[in-house]
């Protein structure tokens, strides 16, 4: 039973590595915006659970050894979750900075406040056209396909194998 619970314990691990590196540059799931870190780990749990099962018949413990070749693996979920994180994040960051050139033409660039989303300071503008954006993405169906391509990015570079793409 307890070697059961440690496999268990080591594939949830395993598995909310890949969400939370994507939350680290994904704007909507920083903790900024979604309130405390608790909150956004309670978050993240969540979208690791339908992961879980697979992971677990993976057994990655057998990739796992005694002599860090876990580093290996943890290294490749995070670049994993980094780029998926940075390819869903770049529209908020340019809507961001459209806002903050459009303040600065108009000559408003004393006015910056600070953007719990981005977590930085920014235009007046360009807070508005990030909420905006964020409204947009939700009703559109955004957070939909960033979980698509979450929970496919599993099928397609399961956890343990290496990054080549040569298959």
């Amino acid at each position: 039973m307890a070697q059961q619970v440690n496999e268990w314990l080591i594939a949830l691990a395993v598995a909310f590595i890949r969400p939370l590196s994507l939350s680290l540059l994904l704007p909507l799931l920083k903790s900024g915006s979604l309130g405390s870190a608790i909150l956004r780990n309670g978050v993240l749990m969540s979208l690791t659970f339908p992961i879980l099962p697979i992971i677990y018949q993976q057994k990655i413990m057998m990739h796992i050894g005694k002599d860090y070749s876990w580093l290996g693996l943890v290294t490749g979920e995070v670049i994993i979750g980094f780029l998926i994180g940075f390819c869903a994040a770049v529209p908020f960051w340019a809507v961001d900075m459209a806002g903050f050139l459009l303040d600065t033409l108009r000559g408003a660039t004393m006015g910056t406040i600070f953007n719990s989303t981005i977590e930085a300071e920014t235009s007046l503008f360009g807070l508005l056209f990030s909420q905006f954006l964020c409204v947009i993405f939700f009703i559109s169906g955004g957070m939909e396909f960033i979980l698509n391509i979450l929970y496919e990015s599993y099928q397609y570079l399961p956890p343990g194998r290496t990054l080549l793409f040569d298959q």
